[in-house]
């Protein structure tokens, strides 16, 4: 059976910022958490159980959300303290807060702007998997096209990459998904599926917000609010007929046999 790890980085509102917009005045915190609720009113029809990514510092503003978050049947992993560049990870603090809202155990962990973090500390602060990989190029970011493309293990922390095609590791992250007219995308998805039976996405929930930044680029706002959310709506339920949806953790535990370097 074809596993599909769908996760989103929730975190506070900083994307605009990103693009060249005015940093906000709480850097993004409440307007995170409101994103963070219409995504959870978005989806709460959808039956794709995932993975959230959660910044610490978000979390701790909206801990009803968090524990939202999990009775939807998501996972709930960390996003570091906090999303800005400048700030400390803080990875320990991060795990422990997150586990204390939620009651969940918190194995995950995705480091803002899949930033490089040495895997020992992740290890140290007691993760077990880390989902910060996207074995592509991505011009002025990384590049990590030498990776492997499926989850492996370095010591005892699992390395779960993002999914990019084989081959000429093209990455079907979540700006793809925007720039790509959604039969092409899905039929990338599928190949995927059908070469590695596996498929790692990852999306923000302010992707479905309303974007009113004139700095965000075209590619992103061309499509209007709903239609964003419609178009997430028929990815998932495409993906449904392709797969199962699996939380990371939860396939990490299935015992499959997976690549290793």
């Amino acid at each position: 059976m074809n596993s599909i790890l769908l996760t989103w980085d929730v975190e506070e509102y900083d994307a605009p910022a990103d693009f060249g917009a005015p940093a906000l005045s709480d850097h993004g915190l409440g307007r995170g958490r409101e994103i963070w609720q219409e995504w959870l009113d978005h989806t709460k029809e959808w039956e794709c159980p995932g993975t959230a990514f959660c910044t610490a510092r978000l979390a701790q503003g909206a801990p009803d959300l968090v524990r939202e978050t999990g009775a939807r049947g998501h996972e709930i992993a960390s996003h570091g303290w906090s999303h800005r560049p400048q700030d400390e990870l803080r990875l320990a603090d991060s795990r422990i807060l997150l586990r204390d809202i939620s009651g969940q155990g918190v194995d995950g962990f995705r480091s803002p702007r899949l930033r490089r973090i040495n895997k020992e500390e992740i290890t140290r602060a007691g993760f077990r998997y880390d989902a910060s990989l996207n074995p592509t190029w991505v011009p002025g970011r990384y590049d990590h096209r030498h990776e492997p493309r499926r989850p492996f293990q370095i010591g005892p922390l699992w390395e779960v990459p993002a999914a990019v095609l084989p081959g000429i590791r093209f990455p079907l992250f979540w700006a793809s998904f925007h720039i790509l007219p959604l039969p092409i995308y899905m039929a990338l998805c599928a190949r995927v599926l059908q070469h590695d039976g596996l498929l790692c996405l990852y999306f923000h929930p302010w992707e479905l917000s309303a974007l009113p930044e004139r700095e965000i680029p075209r590619w992103l706002t061309r499509r209007s609010q709903t239609e964003r959310v419609h178009r997430m709506a028929r990815l998932c339920r495409s993906l449904g007929r392709l797969g199962t949806f699996t939380p990371v953790g939860s396939y990490l535990g299935l015992g499959r046999q997976v690549t290793r370097p």
